[in-house]
This record gives C-alpha cells, sequence and structure tokens, in this order.
C-alpha cells in the first residue's frame, strides 16, 4: 500500500510541475527543450508503473513477478536466493519487484520491516515444499506486466498539458 501511495504522490508532483517546469507557454520550448521533456516524462511514467502495480505471485509451481513487459514465472527450483536490500527493493532470482518500506525507515517509523519478512517467507518456501501453497494461480492470478498501466498516468498527464496548450 505504501509503495501505490508513493505512485500517487509522484504522479501528482508529474502532472502538477510537468507542463510548468520552463515557463507556462509550452510554444516558446526550443527544439532542445523537448528531447529532456519526454526523457523526464517517460522516466516519471516508469517509475510510477514500477510502484503502483506491483505484486509477488506464489503458487505450486513457483513465484510469478511482473516486469515492464512481462510476468516472469521463477520455478521453486531455479529461485536461488531472495535478498533484501538496503533501499527496500527486493531481489528475487534475476527479478527485482516493486519497493517496501526500506529497512532504516521503517524500524525510524516504528513499523515492521516487510521486506525482510516477504524475503524469509519465500525462502522458507523455496527449502520446504511442505509449506508451498497447494494450487497453481494461474495468469489472471499473477496481474499484467506493468505495461499495461502506461496509458493511466499518460491521459492524467496529458489533461493539464492541453490545458496549458489552450491558454
Amino acid at each position: 500500500m505504501g509503495s501505490r501511495l508513493l505512485a500517487v504522490v509522484g504522479l501528482a508532483l508529474l502532472v502538477g510541475f510537468g507542463p510548468f517546469a520552463y515557463d507556462r507557454d509550452l510554444a516558446a520550448f526550443d527544439w532542445a527543450d523537448w528531447p529532456f521533456r519526454g526523457w523526464g516524462l517517460a522516466a516519471g511514467i516508469w517509475i510510477h508503473c514500477s510502484l503502483s502495480p506491483w505484486k509477488i505471485t506464489a503458487d505450486r509451481d513457483g513465484v510469478a513477478i511482473p516486469g515492464l513487459f512481462t510476468v516472469g514465472h521463477i520455478p521453486w527450483a531455479g529461485l536461488g536466493t531472495v535478498v533484501p536490500r538496503r533501499d527496500g527493493c527486493l531481489r528475487v532470482g534475476d527479478r527485482m519487484p516493486g519497493p517496501f518500506l526500506p529497512p532504516f525507515l521503517a524500524r525510524l517509523l516504528r513499523r515492521p520491516v516487510t521486506v525482510e519478512a516477504v524475503a524469509d517467507h519465500l525462502m522458507v518456501m523455496a527449502r520446504h515444499p511442505g509449506l508451498r501453497p497447494t494450487e497453481t494461480a494461474g495468469a489472471r492470478a499473477w496481474g499484467p506486466p506493468y505495461a499495461v498501466w502506461l496509458p493511466g498516468p499518460l491521459v492524467v498527464i496529458a489533461i493539464p498539458h492541453l490545458v496549458a496548450l489552450v491558454r
């Protein structure tokens, strides 16, 4: 829930300051301004899509982790290690699902350190087959890749740009 709230705040900042980064007149942009704005917009949307819809789905066959364009399914035998990072991200095999609250901040706020708990939970399930879920989740339960969510922030970001153009 915290990363989704962070995604909404980031999108609000991108929308609020996006069309007004240089001037209020978008027609006054130089040709060199557009690549910079395009890169900033792409980075902002990528961050939003990485933060908001992520999830980890475990079933009897392995762990499903959405990526930008695909949903990767890692079998239990190929899981390897699950490592909680200091920045709050989790490394599951070669994938990195969305961020948790960083451990130092969780301890400061007296909240549970969920990134370490999730890493421990997945490692216990990987080592002890009797503790894994008994049914197969399937692609519907895995959820879509992050790119499916791209039109949402693009529409939200386009509205203030269009309003700024009309003025």
